[in-house]
Parts: structure tokens; C-alpha cells; sequence
């Protein structure tokens, strides 16, 4: 796989997430390559629509984006409290970008090993 074709399947990938995505998929074969992006695509959050749910914490609905990310206890945490009074929807904002990347990262991860069970799994028919 190379970088025109995941840029076709992810317009809006960013370099370390590229640079992720062409280690996991090196040994793939194609067939689960093409499993791979389109269950990461599906799997995978922009950094816009992060952005977007953290700035909802700004209008009363505050920790959105860490339950979406998975931050379960922290969501709940930042709903109740109000972002930690807007001082920890201020943080997430300036890191957006890391929050993005350790959870794109992650979907990539895990995406890989539901491939690579699906591909190796023995078969009867």
C-alpha cells in the first residue's frame, strides 16, 4: 500500500497518522489492506470533529469529546463539573491534536488485530 491510496480512502489524514497507518499495513496482504482502511475509516475521529465536540464544552455540555474518545471516567468528570470549570476543556482544546493522534493510533491498532484474526482463522466449511 502506499500513501495516494490511503489519501484517496482519507482525505483528511494527518502525517503521523499516514506515517502509522504505512507501518501497520507493510506486511498485509492486499485483501486486508483494503479491510483495513475501511474499518479504520469508520473507526478513525478528525481532528475537526474532535475540536468541534470539545468547544461544546464551552456552551454547558463539557467532556463530550473524552466519552466519544473513550475516556469514560474523565468524560463523566468534565460533564459534571463543567470541564473541571473550563480550565480542562482550555487544555484539551490546545491538545487536540494528541488526543486525535493516541486515539487514531489506537483504532489503528486494534483494527490490525481484528484483520489479522479475521484473515487467520482457520475456516470450515
Amino acid at each position: 500500500m502506499n500513501q495516494e491510496q490511503v489519501l484517496r480512502v482519507i482525505p483528511d489524514i494527518e502525517y503521523d497518522e499516514l506515517v502509522t497507518i504505512l507501518n501497520i499495513t507493510r506486511d498485509m496482504s492486499v485483501p486486508q489492506q483494503e479491510q483495513f482502511l475501511m474499518l479504520y475509516q469508520r473507526r478513525r475521529k478528525s481532528r475537526q470533529e474532535l475540536l468541534l465536540l470539545s468547544l461544546l464544552g464551552f456552551v454547558g455540555v463539557a467532556g463530550i469529546h473524552r466519552l466519544i474518545i473513550g475516556d469514560i471516567a474523565l468524560g463523566i468528570i468534565y460533564l459534571l463539573t463543567g470541564g473541571l470549570c473550563l480550565i480542562g476543556t482550555i487544555v484539551d482544546i490546545i491538545n487536540i491534536n494528541a488526543l486525535t493522534t493516541r486515539y487514531n493510533a489506537k483504532q489503528a491498532y486494534e483494527a490490525a488485530a481484528l484483520i489479522a484474526a479475521a484473515f487467520n482463522q482457520p475456516r470450515n466449511f
